[in-house]
């Protein structure tokens, strides 16, 4: 029988490390301990490990919660045997190596972010306890070649070849994370063609729109976000009354003219209201479908759903095929897409905050900020300068969080916000990282003037000297006096334990 991870086209030295992962899950004793990210890669990659671990015979117990800090490393504890850390770890790679080993246990890292400082993974047989796995040490882009559920799903075949149906999480994981823009590469693609060859998903090109019924997806649709249709019911019907578009009709009973005519006519409209070609080419992407949960994105989408809502374990559940669970989630996730319709419409009324080099809002919901972040500098403002969103969680000790968001192209013309918010949060009372694309960071509350300063000079040299050069003592140009508001927030950790051969768990919090 041919190696599942050599037919997925994984490099030899990668496919190594998964199988020596294997071992350490085949040889562990005890339980497994899982701790993932709550976003949709997290919780797809936590599902998928779990489903694996499970169905070698293993118990584990399942932690989702925000970016890991070295303070959540330090409070790791408990009984188990193995340690697994997905869609995240690299960066405190290093403190989770002294972790295990003064634990006396045995520690997995699955991640594509950027590590910190290092050429080199950490290896369990040099003496650290830690196996570290990132595409990233193998000459793969970790923010659109491998996502955590890429990494958990190739775990999951090196354990065995049966856990393929799992491609479709991986698939929606990488989605999520929006590794699918404009297309799958790297191990993601070779994970799809395994899907299809499998008749596990079908897909077809074209922009997706998810609703009741046409009238319902114009009307709902966040990305593209389309002026006067999005958000306006009124906007949406005229729409489809001068396109001759019966506005009941379901979005998979359109026929080809009718989708044909309302593809060109959105794809217009977007190039006159300034949204670049690039981001406009790229909704017209392939879609991909499954016979179980029909559109991935719309599953990927559901589940990172329940994350920002602070319900992880309702996604957990999707992945774990509860049917219950999904109808919920599908409720969840029209309620997030309300909720960051709401913050566009507001946020069109009230403009945006522009620098030198980078322009930014205020969020009132930080689970919501990044996708906000991408959608306000994709359709709605500049789309030359990365979008910056700041938001005030009531738990953020004294921090702002931000979220940042930029293109792939300008990605190509040097910009790398994950070195931008680790520079400017650590220079402001902070944490911060992530990708070149997408990051996020913290500061200390009262910084704000000196940390978008910094972002703007950081981003300014990056994109070939176009900010100010110098961070400035006093506020920048064109500085905002909106009010600093207080802003609402709610965290929480979902935990998950499960006995080997036993059913799936009830929902749980702690």
């Amino acid at each position: 029988m041919e190696d599942p991870l050599k037919s997925l086209k994984v490099p030899a030295p990668m496919a190594e490390r998964f199988k020596e992962a294997a071992a350490l899950v085949h040889s562990c004793c005890g339980k497994v301990r899982i701790y993932s990210h709550y976003d949709g890669d997290g919780i797809c990659s936590a599902g998928i490990v779990a489903k694996a671990v499970h169905r070698a015979g293993k118990r584990f117990h399942v932690t989702m919660s925000d970016v890991m800090k070295r303070e959540d490393i330090q409070a790791i504890k408990g009984d188990f045997d193995l340690l697994i850390i997905t869609d995240m770890g690299s960066t405190y790679a290093a403190d989770l190596s002294d972790k295990v080993k003064e634990l006396g246990v045995r520690g997995m890292v699955l991640d594509h972010h950027k590590p910190e400082k290092r050429d080199e993974p950490f290896s369990s047989p040099d003496g650290s306890n830690l196996l570290e796995i990132n595409p990233r040490f193998h000459g793969i882009d970790g923010t659109n070649g491998g996502s955590g559920s890429t990494l958990s799903f190739l775990l999951a075949m090196a354990l065995s070849p049966e856990n393929a149906d799992l491609s479709i999480y991986s698939l929606a994981g990488s989605i999520a994370d929006r590794q699918h823009v404009p297309e799958f590469t790297g191990l993601n693609h070779g994970i799809k063609e395994l899907a299809v060859e499998k008749g596990l998903v079908t897909g077809f090109k074209g922009m997706p729109l998810q609703g009741t019924d046409i009238e319902d997806a114009l009307f709902r649709a966040n990305e593209p976000f389309i002026k006067g249709v999005s958000g306006d019911k009124a906007g949406a019907r005229s729409l489809l009354g001068k396109l001759r578009i019966g506005p009941e009709k379901k979005v998979d009973e359109l026929d080809e003219d009718s989708i044909r005519v309302l593809n060109s006519f959105i794809y217009v409209n977007l190039l006159k209201d300034g949204v670049h070609p690039t981001t406009v080419a790229e909704l017209f992407r392939e879609n991909l479908f499954s016979h179980e949960w029909g559109s991935l994105s719309n599953l990927a989408y559901m589940i990172d759903s329940c994350g920002r809502s602070k319900q992880t374990a309702l996604g957990f559940e999707v992945v774990w095929g509860s049917k219950e669970a999904f109808q919920t989630a599908m409720k969840v996730r029209a309620d997030i897409r309300k909720r960051i319709q709401d913050h566009l419409l507001r946020t069109i009324k009230e403009g945006v905050h522009t620098m030198d080099s980078i322009q930014w809002i205020e969020v009132s919901e930080d689970s919501l900020a990044g996708t906000i972040a991408g959608i306000a500098h994709n359709f709605l403002f500049d789309h030359e300068k990365p979008m910056l969103a700041l938001s005030r969680p009531d738990d953020g000790g004294g921090k702002v969080k931000v979220s940042s968001r930029g293109s792939r192209r300008l990605c190509g013309k040097g910009l790398d916000l994950g070195a931008v918010m680790r520079e400017a949060s650590t220079m402001y009372g902070g944490e911060g990282g992530g990708h070149d694309v997408a990051a996020g960071g913290s500061f200390q509350d009262g910084n704000t003037e000196g940390f978008l300063s910094m972002c703007d000079m950081l981003v300014g040299k990056q994109l070939k000297g176009k900010g100010s050069g110098n961070v400035p003592i006093g506020p920048p140009s064109r500085w905002s006096s909106t009010a600093r508001r207080k802003q609402g927030w709610s965290g929480g950790r979902c935990r998950w334990m499960m006995t080997a051969g036993s059913p799936l768990p009830s929902r749980g919090r702690s």
